[in-house]
């Protein structure tokens, strides 16, 4: 008797069908994970970064990515490509078996459980990701792809048996074949942003060594050389587009310094977005920086590019004007104590940041602030302000936030460039 899951479609038509949803499962995860790699050792940001809310970078460095990846080896992405490969293996020898009219119901068996569980676990995150409000779209490609694989195992194949043995040590040693090999560049893959961790432990060792005072060698040496090899290169190759970089010579504007003497040997201009991955990081590096440098040795100018064309005629996309207002409320606040205060908890809020979260960080329930800063914001000053901004970063040809100005000649987005 012919299986009725055969008889209007045949089962290897199904199979097709996930192959063909598990090779495009396969492409999404292994692009989530080259772009992980790259934001992490210091390069720009995803594409799939498209706003606060759809915004890949901030779920992948949320905190249960970064706990699945350190207790596991693998980053979550890196599961997500064991699933794709599973499933396509699966697959294969489903569509093998029928195109030699062999026994199905073990295979079929196995993609239920395969598929049946990265269902769940596609819901469990999709849940993460609402609670904590933000959502990446690669992510939700993929999820669909497997709720896609899952309808196609559980409501169009049906196995000719129910004997669950033989189906779980297939998919049990089909992953763990996957997981495995998985495993070294899963280790190889950075757990947070490489500079960022090297460059706080490099200055906890400097501290313990001052006060032991047996340092023998400078804690610049020791951070360089702690990098890995990737971030030593890419450090390398920032000072060599420093040093060849055409200087634009600048006066340290009094009123934008947010650290140091405005006539400091070093002087450091960032152009940050406020809800830029890359610029948070950065912020936080430079935070270490000016914890163990010298005092008086060197000044940082705050600047601003916001990529949103309601304000920048240079930007590709329009960000609702969130990034516009957290430029020019911290041009408002400049050379106030309130600057760094209000900055810093834009940065540290960046995922969730709306147009009244930014009224709120700045004002509170103060009706009288907030009119008044409504009024700085408003001004044509501020605009002014602002639109210079862009145009000179423009002139040191721009290509992605933060840009870093040392001395008047342009460097890289890579921190440890900073400190060398």
């Amino acid at each position: 008797m012919m299986n009725p899951a055969s008889a209007p479609f045949p089962i290897k038509r199904y199979a097709i069908a996930l192959i063909a949803l598990s090779l495009a499962a396969l492409a999404v995860t292994l692009y989530q994970w080259i772009e992980l790699a790259v934001m992490r050792s210091g390069g720009s940001a995803p594409l799939c970064t498209i706003s606060a809310t759809f915004n890949c970078a901030g779920v992948w460095n949320s905190a249960l990515s970064e706990s699945v990846h350190r207790y596991t080896g693998i980053p979550v992405a890196g599961w997500g490509v064991a699933w794709s490969v599973a499933a396509l293996i699966l697959s294969g020898l489903l569509w093998q078996r029928a195109r030699q009219s062999q026994p199905t119901a073990d295979t079929i068996l196995a993609l239920r459980l395969l598929t049946g569980a990265g269902a769940l676990i596609a819901v469990l995150l999709l849940g993460y990701s609402a609670a904590i409000k933000v959502f990446c779209p690669t992510c939700i490609v993929f999820y669909l792809l497997v709720w896609g694989s899952a309808w196609l195992a559980f409501f169009k194949l049906k196995p000719e048996s129910t004997s669950w043995a033989q189906p779980l040590l297939l998919t049990g040693g089909v992953l763990a074949v996957i997981l495995a090999a998985l495993i070294y560049p899963g280790l190889r893959t950075p757990v947070k942003d490489l500079a960022t961790a090297a460059l706080s432990a490099v200055t906890r060792e400097a501290d313990t060594a001052a006060s032991m005072e047996q340092k023998e060698s400078p804690p610049l040496n020791e951070f360089l050389a702690s990098l890995p090899p990737g971030v030593q290169q890419a450090t390398s190759a920032s000072l060599d587009i420093y040093r060849r970089s055409k200087p634009i010579p600048t006066m340290p504007d009094p009123k934008r310094v947010s650290f140091g003497p405005a006539l400091a040997p070093v002087h450091l201009v960032e152009w940050t977005d406020i809800r830029c991955p890359h610029c948070k990081s950065m912020e936080q590096a430079l935070e270490e920086i000016r914890r163990i440098t010298p005092a008086g040795s060197w000044t940082q100018e705050s600047r601003h590019y916001p990529l949103d064309t309601q304000c920048n005629r240079y930007a590709l996309r329009d960000g609702g004007g969130i990034s516009c207002l957290g430029a020019r409320v911290q041009i408002c606040l400049r050379g106030t104590p309130e600057f760094s205060r209000v900055r810093g908890a834009m940065f540290a809020q960046q995922d969730s940041l709306s147009i009244e979260r930014i009224w709120q960080i700045t004002a509170g329930g103060d009706t009288a602030k907030r009119k008044s800063l409504e009024t700085c914001v408003n001004s044509p000053e501020t605009e002014r302000i602002l639109q210079e901004d862009i145009e000179l970063a423009e002139k040191h040809d721009f290509t992605g936030t933060p840009l870093v100005v040392v001395n008047g000649r342009k460097g890289t987005a890579v921190r440890p460039s900073s400190i060398a």
